[in-house]
């Protein structure tokens, strides 16, 4: 009689449940790591125009367009401090989504357990269920060649 454990379909449901929470949690990761980029990258601007309006004083410039600057220089600030709260949700958010994985897979590996267990117990009892055919079996051996 081959092994069955009962509980497989439940097991192949959690291993369902952690594999969809694991595509979750790679999905926070990378929208976490898009927010990172955006932020350097309006960094990345924010000391381009710095290095340009310095070219600019020293070439000469209106009081247009330093207040231009300055104006583009407030806008990039406060883009990036939007980011860096964007950023601060997308990490909770990824932290909770990591906590969910970490239960899934819990709940699946408790589950997994179980049915190694069981398998562990199956085996060992068709070793003896084995083992006491192959003594039954020398019984009638030792018995036929007594008696015949």
């Amino acid at each position: 009689m081959p092994f069955h454990f009962s509980l497989q379909p439940v097991l192949h449901l959690r291993e369902s449940l952690e594999h969809q929470q694991e595509l979750r949690l790679r999905a926070a990761n990378q929208q976490v790591a898009r927010v990172r980029h955006l932020i350097e990258v309006a960094e990345q601007r924010r000391q381009e125009r710095h290095s340009s309006q310095l070219k600019e004083l020293g070439a000469g410039t209106t009081a247009a367009e330093l207040r231009f600057g300055l104006h583009c220089d407030a806008e990039l600030e406060r883009y990036r401090r939007e980011l860096e709260q964007h950023l601060a949700v997308t990490q909770r958010a990824c932290e909770k989504q990591r906590e969910l994985f970490q239960q899934a897979k819990q709940a699946r590996e408790m589950l997994a357990s179980v049915g190694d267990q069981k398998i562990l117990i199956y085996e060992k009892e068709s070793r003896r269920r084995e083992q006491r055919r192959l003594d039954d079996l020398f019984l009638l051996r030792r018995e036929h060649l007594r008696h015949g």
